[in-house]
């Protein structure tokens, strides 16, 4: 056997180093912060084309099409910081998840690049229930079901009759 072949047959034989994707995380802005996204819990990213709907509470941004369907999209601006940011513009983007059983948007200032975020190496520290912890680059990572499944409710107050 020539040597080629067996320092191939070699190198063949090595376990494969644990190789990790490049990236996992998607970088968003919303009131000018920044947070981490996994990607594993990402369905889509759109551009914003919600329609409002009439008095909701204001975490609600309204509805999206969406291949053909109507999606509820709420404000991350409110459920992260409890305060109502600037309208949408060019920028905001619809996060559509993909860790519940229906279509759910979350409305975002902007995103910015794909990275390696990493592992949540520490639990959040401030009460916001969206947010999973700080990773090992100290970004806050969303854990966007979380977020959905803690929403207020959407009508502030009693509908109004139409019998």
């Amino acid at each position: 056997m020539s040597d080629r072949l067996v320092e191939r047959a070699a190198q063949l034989a090595r376990p494969p180093r644990a190789q990790r994707p490049a990236v996992d995380a998607l970088l968003i802005q919303v009131r000018g912060e920044t947070y981490a996204a996994p990607l594993r819990h990402l369905r889509a990213v759109l551009p914003a084309a919600v329609t409002p709907l009439p008095l909701a509470a204001a975490h609600i941004a309204g509805v999206q099409p969406v291949r053909g369907q109507l999606v509820g999209v709420v404000r991350a601006d409110v459920l992260l910081t409890g305060h109502l940011g600037a309208p949408p513009d060019g920028q905001a983007r619809v996060l559509l998840t993909a860790d519940l059983p229906g279509a759910c948007g979350v409305l975002v200032d902007g995103v910015g690049d794909l990275i390696w975020a990493g592992p949540v190496t520490q639990p959040a520290t401030f009460g916001t229930p969206g947010v999973a912890g700080l990773t090992e680059r100290g970004l806050a990572c969303l854990d966007l079901a979380r977020l959905l499944q803690t929403l207020p409710a959407a009508w502030p107050g009693a509908p109004p009759d139409l019998t």
